[in-house]
């Protein structure tokens, strides 16, 4: 009976112990656009549930966040680009980040070729 305690002990702190653990954080997104126009940004899990991170400036750049809330999407989450001067919306995605990556969005001075990359955040 005591190897069991000290399993369970053990196994008990190693979940503290995890690379990664505590709650969920945020995840940033860093954004530079060459567009000519101010576009707003909204991610999606997949084409559902639209959520509005925020707009860029003309030739500008910004940092959002994709909320700790935001559930797991196992179709990957998807940016959905809406450019104001022309009306128009683009896809940019899937991505799927993980604890501790940040997502660099380029928007592009075409919309349509604009492109979102993961990486493991080094800050």
């Amino acid at each position: 009976m005591r190897p069991s305690v000290a399993l369970a002990a053990l196994l008990s702190t190693g979940c503290v112990l995890a690379p990664g653990g505590g709650p969920p954080q945020p995840t940033p997104v860093w954004i530079r656009s060459h567009n000519q126009s101010p576009v707003d940004v909204y991610l999606l899990c997949g084409d559902i549930d639209a959520r509005w991170l925020g707009a860029v400036m003309e030739k500008g750049s910004d940092g959002f966040e994709i909320p700790a809330e935001q559930p797991y999407c196992g179709r990957g989450l998807n940016f959905f680009l809406v450019v104001r001067n022309q009306r128009r919306g683009y896809w940019v995605g899937p991505f799927r980040p993980r604890r501790g990556e940040v997502v660099e969005l380029v928007i592009e001075k075409y919309a349509g070729l604009s492109s979102a990359r993961v990486r493991y955040d080094t800050q």
